[in-house]
């Protein structure tokens, strides 16, 4: 899971969800609109100042940024998470390579 990036598809949810171009929630919290950006896009972590900042202009609690089960994992995402989990627990990829030889 990329903390980053799934911070910044909840903020851009709820940008929209209030119906603000970035434009208009960069100039609320006092940043510019590229910064905005590169934070809903995954590339920049929004610091804790801003990050009270954005909640106070959605009107949100930050828990709600934060709550990631309703995110969709891309096919890259799950594969690295995967990968990841098993090459450090052989009992794990044991485990994992007898069930795909029974699902197959």
């Amino acid at each position: 899971m990329n903390i980053k990036k799934n911070l910044g598809k909840k903020i851009k949810e709820k940008r929209l969800e209030r119906q603000l171009t970035q434009e208009q929630l960069a100039e609320k919290i006092g940043i510019s609109p590229k910064s905005l950006s590169q934070i809903e896009l995954g590339n920049n972590f929004v610091s804790a100042e801003n990050l009270e900042l954005i909640c106070k202009a959605l009107l949100i609690n930050p828990k709600v940024l934060f709550d990631f089960d309703d995110i969709e994992l891309n096919k890259e995402d799950c594969i690295e998470y995967i990968n990841n989990k098993i090459k450090c627990n052989n009992k794990l990829l044991n485990l994992v390579y007898k069930f795909l030889l029974i699902i197959e």
